[in-house]
């Protein structure tokens, strides 16, 4: 963990940027979010320029075609004699034509690349970062981005690239884009080592988590005909869930062709990321329908998806905002890879995983779910909260005196009991929730019973400690298994006990009105007989501890921003620069003759 002043100075710093194709602006708000000062952007759309305008009249924003602009020279229209930080933008997928074996800058006249690659060579910028469709990979056969990083390197760069996934950067959105960044051959000597691309979050945003209370705005509406098909398909279902003469009719020729055709009449679930946001909102063949409405996602909605702050507005008519939204880059993906790039610039080298050679789950999603954890963790606590449940100075004064401990140990000690009340309950989910990234078909619902595998039919519950449940409890959870046992034949239910007496798979026993009974299928197992029954490795539990300690390290230390914030003590001084007497004021300053307490 860092000092608080070395956090806010770090977000202090400000990187200049200048930013080519700005759309309605979600790169370069992200990137503003993560600490750029934006100099110029450029875009040739009126209404996206109005956009912005609306929204940053303080930026130099030109409204030209950037063809024009390259060959005029950028410079002339920058307000800004310094070195330009980054460049960024977000360039259209064109394909080149390949007279040669290798192509370089001049063979690339014509296209909108070429523009970007000459404004990039004018101004030298520390490093620079265009946004590309994940199809850019395979474009031509991978000609197209050979070509690109080819001219990238011939100017004077060292690239990078990746396809990023905006749902692991607290994007509600399954959006897949490349992003190429570019590091100034100097400045990458300088540094000493290669740009990393920011690791995946652990936490995946879902739709029922961005929309809530979304302000009210232009929405695109359906048919009648169409409401009639929608109203037949379930949440997170789509045209299989048509009868089957609604269906044909519906796909018409497109029923008899291959695929799975999942983007038709498809009705969105709650408890899902968003599908990728589209430019117009009601395409038969890429359909996103709202989860409870038979309509498709307002302007506001298709906004939230994209991570843009609701005060963001949007110029121009409904179908030019839904365009503009559509076109974007999620703001949040831009602010997690402007991060990145700022440490880059900083010197500050990414924290990556180790290899933890754990069979049963991948070393990202282990490194993700112990780093969902520690973000749950609770890292701030301040005199109010210290005293919810009211200290009690004499308590306090006994225990100093008798156990000859300083009064800011006793009161750290109380500090950490009220903090690891709170994270209890966050390790239980730890344990729960890693069997989702084990595969085979294990999951963790949302309702009902805390694991299960369908296919296997097994149903968990889980429990931390076995001496947690009393009897109520007990026969309470014991009646739900027996009540599955009966509805499904082939079902088998366990209570998995973290902290168990022994080693054990047995019959679960229980006292049901004075009665011992049990059930084969009705079974008590400790932690490590249920890793082995899921993963099939008799000592997985046992390797999942050994490695635990590590992975918790590595999290640690890629979360350098997460500070843990105590004001108490410098609350209490506030009161008294004698902590035992602020103790005693902080619980008795109202009673009499407290107003002039002394010891």
């Amino acid at each position: 963990m860092v000092a608080q002043n070395a956090k806010e100075e770090f977000e202090k710093i400000k990187y200049s940027i200048v930013e080519l194709f700005a759309g309605a602006g979600g790169l370069a708000l992200g990137l503003e979010k993560a600490g750029f000062d934006t100099k110029l952007t450029l875009e040739n759309n009126k209404w996206a320029c109005e956009t912005l305008r609306k929204n940053r009249p303080h930026w130099n924003i030109l409204e030209a075609d950037v063809t024009k602009i390259a060959d005029e020279g950028i410079k002339r229209y920058l307000n800004f004699d310094g070195e330009i930080d980054l460049l960024s933008g977000g360039y259209p997928c064109q394909a080149f034509s390949y007279a040669g074996k290798k192509l370089g800058l001049e063979d690339t006249r014509g296209t909108l690349f070429y523009s970007y690659a000459e404004i990039l060579k004018e101004l030298k910028p520390k490093m620079f970062l265009a946004e590309n469709v994940k199809g850019l990979v395979s474009h031509d056969n991978g000609r197209t981005l050979q070509t690109m990083i080819g001219v990238f390197e011939e100017v004077g760069y060292k690239v990078y690239y990746k396809v990023l996934n905006s749902i692991n950067y607290e994007v509600a959105q399954k959006r897949e884009r490349i992003a190429i960044i570019g590091v100034r051959n100097d400045i990458r000597n300088k540094i000493g080592f290669d740009y990393i691309f920011p690791q995946p979050l652990g936490k995946k945003l879902t739709l029922k988590d961005i929309l809530q209370e979304v302000p009210k705005s232009l929405c695109a509406t359906y048919s009648d005909k169409k409401k009639e098909i929608f109203a037949l398909v379930s949440q997170g279902g789509c045209w299989r869930d048509l009868p089957d003469d609604i269906a044909k009719e519906y796909l018409g020729g497109s029923y008899h062709l291959g695929g799975g055709k999942t983007g038709i009449a498809r009705k969105m679930s709650w408890d899902e990321a968003g599908l990728t946001v589209l430019c117009t909102p009601a395409q038969k063949q890429t359909d996103r329908c709202h989860p409870d409405e038979l309509r498709p996602f307002s302007v506001r909605e298709n906004a939230r998806i994209q991570s843009f702050p609701d005060d963001w507005e949007f110029v121009g008519g409904m179908a030019e905002q839904y365009k503009q939204i559509g076109n974007a880059v999620p703001v949040n993906l831009a602010y997690h890879i402007g991060l990145s790039i700022k440490n880059y610039l900083q010197g500050k080298k990414e924290k990556t995983m180790n290899n933890y050679n754990l069979n049963f789950i991948s070393n990202q999603n282990l490194f993700n779910h112990v780093k969902e954890t520690v973000l749950k963790y609770r890292f701030k606590i301040d005199l109010k909260e210290f005293n919810k449940n009211l200290i009690d100075p004499i308590k306090l004064t006994f225990d100093s005196k008798v156990y000859k401990k300083d009064l800011p140990s006793l009161i750290n000690d109380e500090i950490m009991r009220q903090i690891d009340k709170s994270n209890t309950n966050h390790i239980g989910y730890f344990h729960q929730n890693i069997f989702k990234y084990f595969g085979n078909g294990w999951s963790v619902p949302k309702v009902g019973f805390d694991i299960v595998n369908e296919g296997l039919k097994i149903f968990v519950e889980m429990k931390n400690k076995h001496n947690t449940m009393n009897s109520s409890s007990s026969q309470k959870t014991y009646m739900n298994m027996q009540n599955k046992i009966l509805k499904e034949i082939n079902a088998n239910c366990y209570l998995v006990e973290i902290i168990a007496k022994n080693s054990q798979d047995i019959p679960w026993l229980i006292s049901l009105n004075g009665n011992q009974i049990s059930d084969e299928r009705i079974r008590r197992v400790s932690i490590d007989k249920f890793y082995e029954i899921v993963t099939g490795e008799k000592q997985a539990f046992k390797q999942l501890c050994e490695k635990l300690p590590l992975v918790i390290d590595d999290v640690v230390a890629s979360l350098e921003d997460e500070i843990m914030q105590n004001s108490v003590f410098a609350e209490l001084q506030k009161i008294s620069p004698n902590i035992l007497k602020s103790l005693y004021l902080l619980s008795f300053s109202k009673y009499e003759g407290f107003k002039n307490f002394e010891f």
